[in-house]
């Protein structure tokens, strides 16, 4: 689950003062106006502090989102009339575009979802390989790619406004090249018990993963997420062959045409790398969006590790219950942070002062808090519900761990959407510290060891967590 980003407002850019009036009102009212330059999407008088970024995505990579280009849609106009050079200036909007594209997010939703199924799917399809290395190598894998892809997508879209999906894709791909090397070198230089009986099958393993994640990464900041999700088609044929029972006679093995369908999908996501770019390379990136990207690499880095956790910690039946409640809350996730931010883009057009729109934020954010609510109750009554077991269930072994690990899932993915949606707000620093809560105290617990078990103690820890989250998105609700 990848949430992309959107490019940063500066935050130190100051408002028109002396004019309360609507952003259309005042365009009716001005003098005969004409281009000077271009500006960022929300022009307007009472512009708010929405400076970053969602997102994913995911997976996940929420991060909102990297929207289309919409340079030249809005402009900066001056009066020509040298008498009114002092006059306030007015910012103009040609032609209202949001009324055809009210609620897309939930389309872009949908695809994005889609997207994040390929992954899923080259994860199912290589059941089998992945039965026969060391648990590390999935973990670290996944701590490498699920980090390098929400730091690039952070960077990746900004690159790709500024310079094009050419030097975005390039981006990546170096990105990406770069864990790849590293993933190699502690292949190389790792003892044997970490990797399993096959070395090489451990670095082929790791390179699929992170190339599939690659991909992935590629497609949210180049925009092409509805023609990779597509190519992945064979990715989720394959799995679905994977998983039939018994097994249909196919002319090469799974293992054979799994890495080749993933090589194909890495073609079409890293096509506009090749593409010949009218700039020379990518701009550079100011210290507050590397800044950005950071606290995505910690995001990242978190949240791999907490999902690495949960499935060494759970018992052997614990991939089920645990992947069910993660799997629902990423097109839940998808769909509220879409909600979420377009909600607030319409309060843009329509508010008429800084109070008018600082009202609707109040109340945009308390209905995202409500349906934030519901993974923090379910997670609470899993918790009820595992110590009160029925009878027959009660003497089942691992079945009160199976259901704390359905628990520990639902307030995962709640701490996710809490984390996505600050950043969605341009807290990033402050979505980095929340995600950092878990891995920080799991390496407490592991010194101090709770009486309870790790499962009790994580499911707690995730429930503090997920609060804390929701008491910092209702104060930090002003623009």
């Amino acid at each position: 689950m990848t949430i992309t980003t959107r490019t940063a407002r500066n935050r130190n850019r100051r408002r028109n003062a002396g004019t309360n009036e609507p952003r259309h009102a005042a365009v009716n009212q001005a003098p005969p106006l004409r281009r000077t330059r271009e500006v960022g999407r929300h022009s307007a008088e009472f512009e708010p502090d929405l400076d970053a970024e969602v997102a994913p995505a995911a997976l996940v990579a929420a991060a909102e989102e990297a929207e289309p280009d919409r340079s030249g849609t809005d402009v900066d106009v001056e009066p020509v009339v040298a008498e009114e050079r002092h006059a306030p200036s007015y910012r103009k909007r040609r032609g209202s575009r949001r009324a055809p594209a009210r609620r897309a997010y939930l389309g872009l939703a949908l695809v994005r979802c889609l997207l994040y199924l390929g992954p899923l799917s080259v994860a199912v399809a290589a059941a089998e390989p992945l039965g026969r290395v060391a648990w590390p190598v999935p973990a670290v894998a996944l701590l490498f790619g699920w980090t390098a892809a929400q730091s690039l997508t952070s960077v990746g879209v900004t690159v790709a406004r500024r310079a094009g999906p050419t030097a975005a894709a390039r981006l990546v791909g170096a990105g990406f090249a770069a864990v790849t090397g590293l993933w190699c070198a502690l292949v190389w230089i790792a003892p044997d018990p970490l990797l399993g009986p096959d070395r090489a099958l451990a670095a082929t393993v790791g390179i699929g993963g992170l190339l599939t994640l690659g991909s992935v990464t590629a497609a949210l900041v180049t925009r092409s997420e509805r023609s990779v999700a597509a190519w992945y088609v064979p990715c989720w044929l394959l799995a679905a062959l994977a998983v039939a029972a018994p097994a249909p006679v196919l002319p090469l093995p799974v293992e054979t045409l799994l890495p080749a369908a993933i090589v194909a999908v890495a073609v079409r996501a890293f096509r506009p790398a090749v593409v010949p770019c009218r700039h020379g390379r990518h701009p550079g990136l100011t210290a507050a969006e590397r800044r950005r990207g950071g606290a995505y690499l910690v995001i990242g880095a978190s949240q791999a590790i907490c999902v690495a956790l949960l499935w060494r910690t759970g018992p052997a039946v614990m991939p089920l219950p645990a992947a069910l409640p993660l799997l629902l809350a990423v097109p839940l996730l998808e769909t509220l942070i879409g909600w979420h931010t377009d909600r607030l883009d319409a309060g843009l057009d329509s508010a008429e002062s800084r109070a008018e729109f600082g009202r609707h934020v109040r109340n945009v954010t308390a209905i995202t808090l409500a349906g934030l609510l519901p993974p923090l109750a379910a997670g609470a009554g899993l918790t009820l519900a595992a110590y009160r077991l029925p009878y027959g269930l009660s003497s089942v072994p691992d079945a009160r761990n199976a259901v704390l690990a359905m628990a520990a899932a639902t307030l995962l993915g709640g701490v996710f959407a809490v984390t996505f949606l600050l950043a969605a707000r341009a807290r990033t620093v402050i979505a980095a510290a929340l995600s950092a809560i878990p891995p920080f105290a799991a390496v407490v617990l592991a010194v101090v060891p709770s009486a309870g078990g790790p499962l009790p103690a994580a499911v707690a820890v995730l429930a503090a967590t997920h609060i804390a989250g929701l008491l910092i998105v209702a104060l930090t609700a002003a623009p």
